[in-house]
């Protein structure tokens, strides 16, 4: 477990702000790798469904056999983010994410990001 300065104890699965560079990225807590925090940004589960989605479009019409993803869409299929340099201050919980997202765009994106964690159980309802 990770103790953070804003926020607390971080957990997988929780939804944290990353500041990066010049601005703040959001997203779900991963886990750690070595020497990193490692995150699903909040883009990351719908472009990678999506990918899936056209992949299996493309399939169903003829296209050429693969096997790119022969479990289906699982956790495997999305991108992870990281970041090397984990400071207590770098990164922030958020316990009501719902809150945060003033903007229509902003908040259906989070809401559809959820709804595909949910469904690949790495986060609870």
């Amino acid at each position: 477990m990770r103790t953070l300065r804003y926020g607390g104890n971080l957990q997988v699965g929780d939804f944290i702000a990353v500041s990066y560079t010049n601005c703040i990225w959001f997203g779900w807590y991963a886990g750690d790798g070595r020497g990193t925090l490692q995150y699903y940004s909040i883009n990351s589960p719908i472009n990678s469904y999506e990918n899936y989605e056209n992949w299996k479009t493309r399939q169903a019409s003829g296209g050429a056999r693969s096997e790119r993803y022969p479990n289906g869409f699982t956790r495997k299929c999305l991108y992870k983010s990281y970041i090397n340099s984990v400071h207590q201050t770098r990164v922030m919980k958020i316990a009501n994410p719902e809150e945060l997202f003033t903007e229509q765009e902003d908040r259906e994106k989070y809401e559809k990001s959820k709804e595909i964690l949910i469904q690949l159980n790495f986060i609870q309802k």
